[in-house]
């Protein structure tokens, strides 16, 4: 189903005087007291409007406000401080700068970031965000048996203006359709601003439409390898295209963006303001399924990663490269 064709869907039934709800049930909203038929409808529902679907479909990326409430954020940010704070200990390259390479000390860490914070605090697992990004995700791809891949805490330190997440599509990071015997990529990655993010403390920036044919440009890594460093870089070009959009939040909104969108951000030139980001991206079960078969957990401590997948994308073939230049 395309995004036009759902949108419709979704116009008919509420003309109709009915909203579908996450699990799919149907609720009238003609009765004579008014009912929020959009947004936060109850607990654990944010019911998406039409114009939010396509946008993400069209763009590939969408902010939606005010998801959780402030009381909701405050109990999140008590567990993300525990792991920013080390109290809970994450093993090896899940706890590293994703701006800097590996080895760099703690304290001159730019942006940090904390890898499947639920695997290591089971815990934390099946909180509010989580449900109400599943009960979203359903939405963005009603087709798709949509589940969650994995989770990410990130957290740019205030006054770091190096604090830079590097241009990248997320594609260039994980295995394709090659590499897991799958036809399928769809995903969608939630961003929840735990605190407000705006153009001056390094919120997201993307390529509107960048998306669309689902093609990885050239990837290259920041350090010598991913022994070195994670993270990976591309080129982002105005004068050959390419239109650069903020997507700035305000704490308890989420930003929604695809699997192909190229997006980054700038650093942090706030003094006194960090910006705390919770992530969860939600993929179709098979393709979560293909992916744990061949190693690939998201764990940055995985020996399957980018550099290994073997799918003939040019980064991967230069990382080939690379290690056999080592063993000669």
């Amino acid at each position: 189903m395309t995004a036009h064709s759902l949108s419709l869907v979704i116009i008919a039934i509420t003309i109709a005087g009915l909203v579908v709800l996450c699990d799919g049930s149907a609720a009238s909203t003609s009765s004579s007291t008014p009912s929020k038929s959009y947004g936060r409808v109850s607990a654990d529902e944010y019911i998406l409007t039409p114009e939010q679907i396509e946008c993400f479909h069209r763009d590939g990326c969408t902010t939606l406000d005010a998801v959780l409430t402030e009381e909701e954020v405050a109990d999140i940010e008590h567990t993300f401080d525990r792991f920013l704070n080390r109290e809970i200990d994450i093993p090896g390259k899940d706890h590293c700068d994703m701006s800097q390479p590996f080895g760099v000390p703690f304290e001159q860490w730019r942006i940090v970031n904390i890898m499947l914070p639920t695997t290591y605090l089971p815990s934390f697992r099946g909180n509010i965000y989580e449900r109400l990004s599943a009960c979203i995700a359903r939405q963005l791809f009603p087709k798709l048996d949509m589940t969650k891949d994995y989770d990410q805490l990130l957290n740019k330190r205030a006054a770091k203006k190096d604090a830079v997440f590097a241009w990248h599509q997320d594609m260039g990071y994980w295995p394709g359709p090659k590499a897991l015997g799958v036809d399928e990529t769809s995903t969608c990655t939630f961003s929840l601003a735990v605190d407000d993010s705006a153009e001056e403390n390094g919120c997201l920036r993307y390529v509107p439409g960048s998306h669309k044919d689902k093609k990885l440009r050239p990837h290259v890594p920041l350090g010598k390898s991913r022994d070195d460093a994670h993270a990976l870089t591309i080129e982002v070009d105005e004068s050959k295209g390419d239109v650069v959009k903020l997507a700035p939040a305000r704490r308890g909104s989420v930003t929604i963006h695809d699997e192909f969108v190229v997006h980054g951000s700038s650093g942090n030139r706030a003094k006194d303001r960090q910006r705390r980001t919770y992530v969860i991206a939600y993929r179709p079960r098979k393709v979560v399924e293909a992916e744990r078969r061949i190693g690939f957990t998201h764990s940055h401590n995985d020996e399957v990663n980018w550099d290994t997948f073997g799918d003939g994308e040019s980064h991967r073939l230069q990382a080939e490269e690379d290690e056999r230049d080592k063993d000669q």
